[in-house]
């Protein structure tokens, strides 16, 4: 850390207080078990009242819709807040880290413009903890076709948002979603890793090691897609490069994954087995992703450890917490919705 800024003693302390306030496994599996009126109670009272109490007041939304708002809202507040504690160092690596957000907004306007019906009766609720706000993802949004969302782009002029107009260009020109994913990923990892190059020390490298386990999910996803005949051969799709376990030469070889996963930490999601279909792979793939990031936050008290576990138990947190939501709205069994959760024991 030598030459660089950085303030990790104080925003390590200041995150670790925090600690208190994410909910227990047991408290999320007995609001599992409740039902609606049960939950609205504890968004009333609990530690999401704040901005729970105000979306009451709003007659457009539905009870779950305000849940979700109040979810969200609070989601950013929190993770705007840590990010704003931060200093040099930990400043520049969190917010290579809350691009996730910005990510996985691209990836839902990229679905969009892909789907010939984009008839939406509701914006879509936007990860605003990024670097983009959303006026910027309203305005693309609100764009009947890719060229006046690309001209919105352009006006914005923001270098983050170059990276989604690269993908939407691939798209645009091929009309094929996994093109432009592809293009999409490879340029948010050269954008970020560019910033976080300059930090050549175990901080740096956690942040590189994130970037690089995008990049073999996206690998691992394309093998997937490609064995259940989603995605063929023969559309030229090339798996990327700068993966953090994954060999893209060995994956490319390999007749089932365990070969290509052998002694690398993704052995632990397909050690479990038995999955009944595409999706509940994935499943076991990104909530291995996600416990590896939890257990950060009990590592390191003085790194980038702290600050990088607790953004993802906030957004773990999240998670679970709309999963709850959506399955007792919609009646589900409360086995059925814990099932669906990320482990956070």
């Amino acid at each position: 850390m030598i030459g660089h800024k950085e303030n990790y003693s104080y925003l390590c302390a200041a995150l670790k207080g925090r600690a208190a306030r994410f909910y227990k496994w047991e408290e999320l599996c007995a609001l599992a078990r409740g039902d609606f009126k049960a939950l609205e109670s504890e968004f009333l009272e609990g530690r999401y009242r704040e901005s729970y109490r105000s979306q009451i007041l709003s007659t457009l939304s539905s009870p779950l819709r305000k849940i979700e708002l109040s979810i969200i809202f609070e989601v950013t507040k929190r993770l705007r807040t840590a990010h704003s504690k931060a200093e040099g160092e930990p400043y520049d690596l969190m917010s290579a880290v809350l691009s996730r957000g910005d990510l996985h907004n691209f990836r839902v306007i990229l679905r969009r413009f892909a789907s010939n019906h984009r008839i939406q009766t509701e914006e879509y609720l936007w990860h605003l903890y990024g670097n983009l706000p959303r006026k910027f993802y309203k305005n693309i949004w609100d764009s009947n076709n890719i060229p006046a969302a690309r001209e919105q782009i352009y006006l914005f002029d923001d270098p983050h948002g170059m990276i989604l107009d690269k993908a939407l260009m691939v798209l645009q020109n091929t009309g094929n979603l996994i093109k432009a994913e592809r293009d999409l990923i490879l340029s948010y990892i050269n954008y970020h890793e560019g910033i976080v190059s300059k930090y050549q020390n175990k901080n740096g490298a956690l942040v590189r090691e994130f970037l690089g386990r995008l990049v073999d999910l996206w690998n691992i996803n394309l093998w997937l897609r490609e064995r259940a005949n989603i995605a063929s051969k023969e559309e030229g799709l090339r798996y990327l490069p700068g993966g953090a376990w994954i060999d893209p030469e060995v994956l490319a070889k390999a007749k089932v994954i365990t070969e290509a996963v052998h002694g690398t930490p993704w052995r632990k999601a397909v050690r479990k087995g038995g999955f009944k279909s595409f999706q509940e792979f994935q499943w076991h793939l990104q909530s291995e992703f996600w416990t590896w990031q939890v257990s950060l936050f009990r590592k390191d008290p003085l790194g980038f450890e702290v600050p990088f576990g607790y953004i993802a138990k906030v957004l773990v947190e999240w998670s679970n917490l709309n999963i709850i939501a959506v399955g007792i709205a919609f009646g589900s069994h409360p086995k059925k919705i814990t099932d669906r959760l990320i482990p956070i024991k």
